[in-house]
């Protein structure tokens, strides 16, 4: 059986105990929809575009099926900070944003 360890507080009670991680996450359970709604609030509230781009980021160290869910769903929107022009401002403040290899 393969198990995915990427999906946050999306994990049910059952797979939870299943994976012996019960206790070490979040009790909530979330749907994945819950999630994007979640994301979604906390990219909004950012101030700039670049500080949009470095939640993303940071949304995709953590959990990359969420960040890839986030993006899909809403291309239109996440396209230009993922993208140019604010992935052009991300490199010139490189040495700023810099956290941890890819």
């Amino acid at each position: 059986m393969a198990v995915c360890l990427c999906q946050g507080r999306s994990y049910t009670v059952s797979e939870k105990q299943l994976l012996k991680i019960h206790g070490l996450l979040p009790p909530a359970v979330l749907t994945q929809d819950d999630e994007v709604r979640i994301a979604l609030l906390n990219v909004e509230r950012c101030a700039t575009e670049l500080d949009k781009y470095i939640y993303l980021m940071d949304l995709l160290a953590r959990n990359e099926r969420l960040f890839y869910r986030v993006i899909m769903d809403n291309v239109e929107t996440m396209l230009p900070i993922i993208y140019t022009p604010t992935v052009g401002l991300a490199c010139q403040n490189f040495g700023l944003l810099y956290r941890h290899p890819q």
